[in-house]
């Protein structure tokens, strides 16, 4: 399968060498795309020095954006599977391949990874993956309230069960990228795509992973910022459930 990497980017010189280079030795067959929101950093320059394509947007549009160029750059391109990962450095490489095998052996159509999805019990015999259980990512108060929120409301609204719902590790096949590619929120991505893709009827699984501090820059959610970001994700849930499906929209 062809598959492609995309790594959503806005201002991470510091840490997106180390994340390209960790793709590339964890998944040596994929083709890496850096999708720079309108850095004002040698974010793109950087990417490029480390032989990569960049997709460099005009100005900063928002994470939505950058994933929506993404997904139309697989989809475009002939891609079998896609998956992104963050570029602070928080998201394993080897983690994104346990996403894409789930998705190249047709057991989903779209796979989150979980920073707080139980691992099951291990088959007797079976290899027991050393820290899939988010011990290493420590998320701050405001972030786990928003966290909870959106998994109460979100596992509420679609009637199926979910933990992470704004894990920007995921891995989708073709049929989630024609649909994301043409319906994206530029705001709330992570959160209203579950929603649209489990109301289209895809396939959606969650899968325990390992995260990691960011290696480097700054989150721009501060408390305030993050309250306003779970007040606005509500009115996202709540308006989603009135959108007609787009299969429906097309007829």
């Amino acid at each position: 399968m062809r598959t492609l990497v995309f790594i959503p980017a806005w201002n991470e010189e510091a840490s997106i060498d180390a994340v390209i280079a960790d793709v590339r030795a964890n998944l040596p067959a994929a083709d890496i795309l850096v999708v720079d929101d309108g850095s004002t950093d040698a974010t793109t320059e950087r990417a490029r020095a480390a032989g990569v394509r960049v997709a460099t947007l005009p100005f900063n549009q928002g994470l939505g954006a950058a994933l929506q160029t993404g997904y139309l750059w697989a989809l475009r391109e002939g891609y079998d599977a896609c998956a992104h990962l963050d570029a602070d450095g928080q998201h394993p490489a080897s983690e994104v391949a346990r996403l894409l095998a789930e998705v190249e052996a047709d057991r989903a159509d779209l796979v989150i990874g979980s920073r707080y999805a139980a691992q099951p019990e291990p088959l007797p015999g079976a290899e027991v993956l050393d820290g899939v259980d988010g011990q290493d990512y420590r998320a701050t108060w405001s972030r786990r309230i928003g966290i909870n929120v959106f998994r109460f409301m979100l596992t509420l609204a679609t009637r199926q069960r979910f933990t992470d719902t704004t894990s920007g590790m995921r891995a989708a096949n073709r049929r989630v990228m024609k649909l994301f590619s043409e319906n994206y929120s530029p705001d709330f991505a992570e959160i209203e795509s579950l929603q649209m893709a489990v109301r289209e009827g895809l396939r959606v699984e969650e899968v325990p992973v390992r995260m990691l501090e960011r290696t480097g820059g700054t989150s721009f959610l501060t408390p305030v910022r993050s309250a306003f970001f779970i007040f606005k994700g509500l009115v996202v849930i709540l308006v989603g459930q009135f959108k007609p499906r787009h299969a429906e929209a097309e007829r």
